[in-house]
């Protein structure tokens, strides 16, 4: 596996783990507080209905793909290999689906793509996380709807189906049970940083110059749809506080370099975002889960989240496991719908080296 594999994270999740951590905060002090914290989220079973049809050649559907052609220009053309045997789970295990979607806007919409989507897996038995990210490009064939059948990024399935959709593709493609979800969006993730009072990043010199002058670059399309310009700071290379608003800029960068350094850059974040939350008193995780629950969507039942939070004082202090798939070395490249390149991925191999990764032998 690759160094740049195993560094495949996104800022999105760091800002979920941010909430698992914070409701710990203030778990137990009243059951009426509690559950007035839980209230705040966005309950959905992750259907999405569709009332007009899908055009998969649409500019939503292109973005990436220019840049896909080239990343698999050096890749052997062949077919996905199904995955064989049946769903597995334990009982020990829980596995969230984590999915990132691409709204510029606090509310969620029905045309989003679910641009990161990972597993964050729970062992309930000794508390010990693990989290795997899905490559958005990954060619999936599509499971319902109007292009059943056909061959799309994993990323787009969103805008298929929803959050539901998402889950039966990671199902059936790698055989792993999940049935659960959280979503969240980038104004998710710039709340959530400003809400624990920013992070403290070390900046080269071509990203600082990213951030100070965004024109003709993603920055400056990220500036204009959300309307932050008054939000992001002057940088300087070297180390700097970041707000949520440049934060993002940050993280949301490949336009310098490429996208498995754009993932390496939201790790980053993650993990400066993390060691901020250990700092807050009480009223400042009151306040971060004021601003991040109501932007926060899942189906998650109250009683699983309370089982889940009953085991954070053990997962928040382990050593988090982390993988990508696909592995190296275990995909070519195809063309699927739209004439977009993608990874066709052997989903046999990656079903079983996930299921280890996971369960163990």
């Amino acid at each position: 596996m690759s160094k740049q594999e195993t560094k495949w994270k996104s800022g999105f999740i760091g800002v979920l783990l941010i909430i698992l951590a914070s409701v710990v905060g203030v778990f137990g002090v009243v059951y009426g507080y509690y559950h007035s914290k839980l209230s705040l989220m966005q309950y959905s079973d992750g259907t999405v209905s569709q009332t007009e049809p899908i055009d998969p050649t649409a500019s939503e559907f292109q973005d990436g793909a220019s840049e896909m052609e080239q990343l698999t220009s050096g890749l052997e053309q062949q077919d996905t290999v199904k995955a064989e045997g049946e769903i597995f789970g334990s009982e020990d295990v829980f596995n969230i689906l984590l999915i990132g979607t691409d709204e510029r806007s606090e509310t969620f919409s029905n045309n989003a793509r679910g641009d990161t989507c990972m597993l964050l897996s729970v062992n309930k038995k000794d508390g010990k996380l693990k989290l795997v990210s899905f490559e958005r490009a990954t060619a999936v064939p599509i499971l319902a709807g109007q292009y059943k059948g056909q061959y799309d990024w994993l990323t787009h399935t969103f805008r298929y189906g929803g959050a539901d959709l998402m889950m039966r593709e990671i199902r059936e493609c790698y055989k792993i049970d999940v049935t659960r979800y959280i979503r969240v969006n980038i104004s998710t993730f710039m709340e959530g940083i400003d809400a624990v009072g920013g992070v403290t990043i070390s900046l080269s010199q071509a990203e600082s110059d990213y951030i100070n002058y965004p024109q003709g670059t993603y920055a400056e399309d990220h500036i204009r749809e959300m309307g932050i310009a008054n939000q992001v700071q002057r940088v300087t290379p070297g180390e700097n506080h970041l707000n949520g608003a440049t934060a993002m800029l940050y993280a949301r960068c490949r336009y310098i370099d490429s996208d498995w350094r754009r993932v390496e850059r939201q790790r980053t974040v993650i993990q400066a975002a993390m060691n901020q939350v250990k700092h807050l008193d009480l009223l400042e995780l009151n306040n971060l889960l004021n601003r991040v629950l109501p932007l926060v969507q899942t189906n998650l039942k109250e009683s699983e989240i309370t089982s889940l939070l009953m085991l954070a004082p053990k997962y928040v202090k382990s050593q988090t496991e982390e993988m990508t798939v696909p592995v190296s070395g275990t995909y070519g490249s195809m063309k699927g719908m739209g004439g977009r390149s993608m990874y066709a991925v052997n989903f046999n191999e990656n079903a079983k080296i996930l299921k280890k990764f996971l369960y163990g032998e």
